[in-house]
């Protein structure tokens, strides 16, 4: 759990409608540094939804969010600094299919951070022996497996020198067996320290991984706590009923 108590994301009464539909009902949240935040939920509870509009993938219909002290809603704010601190992990791999894996995991590190080839290199190759992919740093995204592609977007993410990371999903592309090297990864990165919000139907990382766990459904939170209450007693019956079609 984070020693540092002052939240490092911060949301506050957002709400977010795509024409009369609103897919999120003044949602609060606060996360720490160093906190994991698991989030569970049914299809089209606004999960994802909600991580796009942190990552201001969506523009919000009302309230605010604040990442590291700077309100990324107001529309001042130069949005492309605020992403440079936030890294996110999609279903997709979304990898460039024309570029190596190192030219994909070193593009960004050179466009955005202004990095010189040596030094972008250098990290490239540091992060993929992380993910355990060193060997398949000249490889195309062509010729890897599901699990290897998303590892290669985890590096990519983490090149940017992220605050926080943002997982939509991450695994729920993937064929079964190659989930586990993903959540290795994951869970990995968790004990290095870095704050993480991931959206997933993993009960088993949730479980292991987790500081908090927040419940989703219908666009509104129902409910949140610790692994141990959220997952083994939860307050509310819609929890309940979805825990148990899903463990």
């Amino acid at each position: 759990m984070a020693d540092n108590q002052t939240p490092i994301v911060s949301i506050r009464g957002l709400k977010k409608a795509f024409g009369d539909n609103i897919v999120l009902h003044d949602i609060n949240l606060d996360v720490r540094r160093g906190e994991k935040v698991v989030v569970l939920g049914p299809s089209g509870s606004g999960k994802s939804t909600m991580l796009r509009c942190i990552n201001s993938l969506e523009d919000v219909t009302g309230g605010t969010i604040t990442v590291d002290g700077v309100a990324i809603t107001d529309p001042k704010v130069d949005i492309n600094k605020v992403r440079e601190h936030l890294g996110m992990v999609f279903q997709r791999f979304n990898l460039w299919p024309h570029k190596s894996v190192l030219e994909n995991v070193m593009l960004a590190q050179r466009v955005v951070l202004g990095k010189s080839e040596s030094d972008a290199r250098t990290r490239a190759l540091e992060l993929l022996r992380m993910v355990g992919l060193a060997d398949k740093a000249e490889a195309y995204p062509a010729s890897l497996s599901g699990g290897q592609q998303q590892r290669v977007a985890i590096a990519r993410a983490l090149a940017m020198e992220p605050k926080v990371m943002l997982f939509d999903e991450p695994t729920s592309a993937l064929d079964p067996e190659l989930v586990g090297e993903v959540l290795s990864v994951m869970t990995k990165l968790a004990e290095s320290g870095m704050t993480m919000i991931v959206v997933t139907h993993e009960i088993g990382f949730a479980r292991e991984v987790a500081d908090r766990v927040i419940f989703m459904d219908g666009g509104y939170i129902v409910e949140e706590g610790h692994p141990s209450e959220i997952l083994v007693n939860p307050k509310e019956e819609r929890t309940r009923t979805f825990l148990k079609r899903v463990l």
